[in-house]
């Protein structure tokens, strides 16, 4: 993939990828949403079904819950951005695939890299996976702070549950209300955390 100019062409690159099999199955892709300058990224696993009739992220019931956590947590959704691991619904909502997952991480190393934020929030496994580059057990981590040299960008990470948890029943909706409790407080601070390029792209 070649290096994008800005963040919109990087937009229109996945509007228009065909680097996975994916591409013949969805509806829209979905590149993600928010300011370009934005302090904060949600990254999320991969678009569903009402992601993917809009090409926006989270806007069907998981969607729901995650503006009510950030109302919450007092933080605005216009003023995050959100995207996913995966640009494209896998079908039946399906886990990725290690080769999904490889064709498409350029694309959210590409947004990281030109985003800078200060803090990532990684929302479920595969997220949180991918920006450790380690396993990771979601009911031990969520809700811890930890580094992250993702793509070459190095700032503070927070996991937390996929939003989709909380339709599930259980108690991850409470959990979920927990690490957002934190991350609100967390980002009172977000002027604190170092961040830096790793390497020259």
């Amino acid at each position: 993939m070649c290096r994008m100019k800005n963040l919109d062409e990087l937009t229109d690159q996945i509007k228009r990828c065909t680097s996975c099999d994916l591409h013949k199955t969805h509806t829209n892709a979905v590149p993600g949403e928010g300011p370009k300058n934005a302090d904060i990224m949600l990254i999320g696993e991969a678009p569903g079904y009402y992601e993917d009739q809009e090409g926006r992220p989270f806007v069907g019931n998981a969607g729901e819950v995650l503006t009510n956590l950030l109302e919450k947590a007092g933080l605005k959704r216009e003023k995050v951005f959100i995207g996913n691991v995966l640009k494209c619904r896998p079908p039946k909502n399906r886990d990725p695939t290690e080769e999904e997952i490889k064709a498409c991480s350029p694309y959210l190393k590409n947004q990281i890299r030109k985003i800078r934020p200060k803090l990532i929030v990684s929302l479920g496994r595969f997220a949180t996976q991918l920006l450790l580059d380690q396993q990771v057990k979601i009911s031990q981590e969520h809700g811890e702070l930890k580094n992250s040299d993702y793509g070459g960008w190095s700032c503070k990470l927070f996991v937390s549950y996929h939003p989709a948890a909380a339709l599930y029943g259980g108690n991850a909706r409470k959990k979920l209300e927990k690490d957002f409790e934190k991350l609100g407080n967390l980002a009172k601070n977000l002027d604190n955390y170092k961040t830096s390029q790793q390497m020259t792209f």
